[in-house]
């Protein structure tokens, strides 16, 4: 089923054009504005949109500017992932799996992460992620202990997804739609 769900999801993914991803993601990064006073937080996850996630590189850079630590994920074996920070939108390379990955080998510790934005091929009202199926965030978000903000169009909000023991929820979910989803448990 997660399988048939990740292709039906990917599919209507990759038919927005680069100018459907753009328009959608800014209004998706004013959205995220509006729901957090980013200026309290120092150090935030992001990732760097792989095909045509949700792309939040206006919104890393502004935050780059302001002196924010950005950290990005990486992949460090097959079973564990880590975040690192990035200096600009150019410190990264091809890393496993075709993904973008920082440069930096300096993990940043797990609770110094102080809110993170988790992209995902569809997203439940309750606040689950269907990702490709590796399980990194899932055991890296089984003990992060701030704000897990899933981040998606809106066309990738299900009602229900299937679910396993090791999945995790989201707090809250922003699309570009004006009202942000926020979980409050099952």
């Amino acid at each position: 089923m997660k399988k048939e769900l990740r292709e039906k999801f990917l599919a209507l993914r990759n038919q927005l054009t680069k100018k459907d991803v753009e328009e959608r993601s800014d209004i998706i990064i004013a959205n995220i504005k509006r729901t957090f006073d980013l200026s309290k937080y120092d150090t935030l996850a992001f990732y760097l949109p792989l095909g045509n996630e949700v792309d939040l590189r206006p919104l890393i850079q502004e935050l780059l500017n302001q002196g924010k630590t950005i950290v990005l994920p990486k992949v460090l074996d097959k079973h564990t992932m880590a975040f690192f920070p990035i200096k600009d939108l150019d410190d990264y390379h091809l890393g496993r799996f075709n993904v973008m990955e920082p440069n930096s080998n300096e993990k940043m510790p797990k609770d110094a992460i102080e809110i993170m934005f988790i992209p995902g091929i569809a997203f439940s009202s309750k606040g689950y992620r269907l990702g490709f199926g590796a399980g990194y965030y899932d055991r890296y978000l089984a003990d992060y202990p701030h704000t897990k903000v899933g981040v998606c169009f809106a066309f990738q909000l299900v009602p229900e997804l299937p679910t396993d023991s090791y999945d995790i929820p989201m707090d809250i979910i922003i699309t570009e739609t004006p009202t942000p989803l926020f979980h409050d448990g099952d």
